[in-house]
């Protein structure tokens, strides 16, 4: 019997033939969740019953609104994992609803799952990847606003959140290319956007208007837009330059935006996930539409301070943290530099996170400072997940900084400064260890006799838990994982398990009541990493 080619994407069950991100779709929509219905094109199809199915998909989109064509969007098995996101590595394309463009778009996205990135990517979360991949094609909605909402959730109540929006597509967003206007759940004044290109699908007619011509942009509860001037044009979407007007006018109400925190929570009860990042559209008529649906991998970074540089340091957003130290390398446009290992790593300096950053992040680089994008980009995500300090929106004037200059990023902070000279004092060694938990791989017989109070074997979501701690040192060895799902288990014997809110997972000893106040990290003799843990309670954090 001849296997079908496509499949409804509300029916969609098997995540190994149909992918992650269709089948976290295809659950909220038969939950009555707004997210855009559309076909699915399973990972074991050939070249030629892809060719074949095509007719098929634009027989489906006949009977939908296509004005603004569809998009071709990866969905392979591994993808949109609590282990892993992916993010940014596979591709989406958007196409007219033409036989042509749309095999040229699906053909691009299953032949994007073979790139080396990918493989680099699989390895360094210890992923097996299948070589097939699954294509959704679903009609492209045109929004007045888009962007990313991450959120952590704590029996059900959403406990901290952050959220990016631009006008048009999330594209400048997820990215990396511009920043969003930026709301926080520690703050009730968002951060304005700094988005100097409006991306939107276009209709047949619009795709073949010149620059600088004019179309009007969709406004929310159907009044009608502002008019804003076409840059360019190709691959079924228009490149705007921003109204004037709208450059100093929020993306979002108040209201729009608690409604987004609230279907936040709701999709990630419906998943079962205790965090949640989600792409949204919000369309004129104001109703709401989740495009992507997946874990958090990694804790949300802290709310900052935008503040301008002075003299040698430069703060932006905090991405992912840790702090390296390197000499400062120059990503250029299309660049794909071969990073040395440790200790000879380099800090990329990047005018944003885009794919040429998601190249070097997988070539071991010691930090990663970019003057544009955000904690919510694709690239700032996999940094979190592979370990890689990171800053992001620093000032454009860091980038003048000359080759090979030393460079600390701290991701915490959400800094870039040219590094001091290290003072290898011992004594001031011990002082910045002291009363702290040490942060390590391998053990150090040295330990008791440099002042930390702790030492934490590193632990990466995946890998085989330590069953058993020798007690090598007078203080006491846990467990970490820069991750809060999955749990530890099972625990090594005469352990417990915390939840550090913004940390992570601590197996600590049970007959040791207190937890760590401090964690540092270690490399060599010198501390590349300091985090604070915020005042326990283990009624709460257990």
């Amino acid at each position: 019997m001849a296997r079908t080619t496509t499949i409804s994407l509300q029916d969609v069950t098997d995540r190994a033939r149909h992918g992650g991100k269709a089948a976290a779709l295809a659950a909220l929509i038969r939950h009555g969740l707004p997210a855009p219905d559309g076909l699915v094109l399973p990972a074991d199809l050939t070249d030629a019953q892809v060719a074949a199915a095509i007719d098929d998909v634009l027989t489906w989109a006949a009977s939908t609104n296509t004005v603004h064509g569809l998009v071709a969007r990866s969905s392979a098995p591994a993808e949109d994992g609590a282990k892993a996101s992916f993010a940014g590595l596979y591709a989406s394309r958007f196409a007219p609803a033409r036989s042509d463009a749309l095999l040229n778009a699906v053909r691009d996205v299953r032949a994007a799952a073979t790139a080396p990135a990918i493989r680099a990517y699989a390895a360094l979360r210890n992923i097996t990847t299948p070589p097939g991949i699954a294509v959704l094609i679903q009609r492209t909605i045109r929004p007045y606003a888009s962007g990313v909402l991450a959120a952590e959730i704590d029996h059900g109540i959403i406990r901290r959140w952050t959220l990016e929006a631009v006008h048009g597509l999330a594209i400048p967003v997820v990215s990396g290319t511009q920043r969003g206007e930026r709301h926080h759940s520690d703050s009730e004044t968002p951060s304005p956007a700094a988005q100097s290109e409006i991306i939107l699908p276009g209709t047949p007619t619009e795709l073949h208007q010149p620059p600088g011509e004019w179309i009007i942009l969709p406004g929310i509860d159907n009044r009608p837009g502002q008019r804003a001037k076409i840059r360019t044009s190709g691959a079924g979407l228009l490149h705007l330059y921003p109204p004037d007007t709208d450059r100093h006018r929020p993306v979002l109400t108040a209201a729009l935006r608690d409604q987004l925190v609230e279907t936040a929570a709701i999709v990630a009860a419906v998943l079962q996930h205790t965090s949640i990042d989600i792409e949204w559209a919000v369309t004129p008529d104001g109703a709401i539409h989740i495009l992507q649906a997946r874990p958090l991998t990694s804790p949300i970074p802290e709310q900052p301070t935008l503040t301008h540089s002075a003299g040698t340091v430069w703060t932006g957003l905090p991405a992912a943290p840790g702090r390296g130290t390197g000499p400062a390398h120059r990503l250029a446009a299309g660049a794909s530099p071969a990073i040395g290992p440790a200790p000879d790593q380099a800090v990329i300096l990047s005018d944003n996170l885009g794919a040429d950053a998601l190249d070097a992040l997988l070539h071991n680089p010691a930090g990663i400072a970019a003057t544009r994008g955000g904690p919510l980009s694709h690239a700032a995500i996999v940094a979190r997940e592979i370990g890689v300090p990171c800053a992001t929106a620093l000032p454009d004037d860091l980038l003048t900084i000359p080759a090979g200059t030393p460079i600390t990023v701290d991701g915490i902070a959400g800094t870039a400064e040219i590094a001091a000279p290290r003072d290898k004092s011992p004594r001031q060694q011990k002082l910045r260890v002291a009363g702290a938990a040490v942060i390590t791989r391998p053990l150090s017989k040295d330990a008791s006799c440099d002042g930390r109070v702790g030492t934490l074997l590193l632990h990466l979501p995946g890998d085989r838990l330590t069953r058993t701690l020798e007690e090598t040192t007078t203080a006491p060895i846990g467990v970490l994982q820069p991750s809060e799902q999955p749990d530890l288990s099972p625990l090594p014997p005469g352990y417990r398990e915390h939840h550090l809110p913004g940390i992570g997972r601590i197996a600590w000893p049970a007959q040791e009541v207190a937890i760590p106040r401090r964690l540092v990290v270690l490399h060599g003799d010198e501390p590349i990493f300091e985090r604070r843990i915020a005042p326990f309670d283990p009624a709460i954090n257990t």
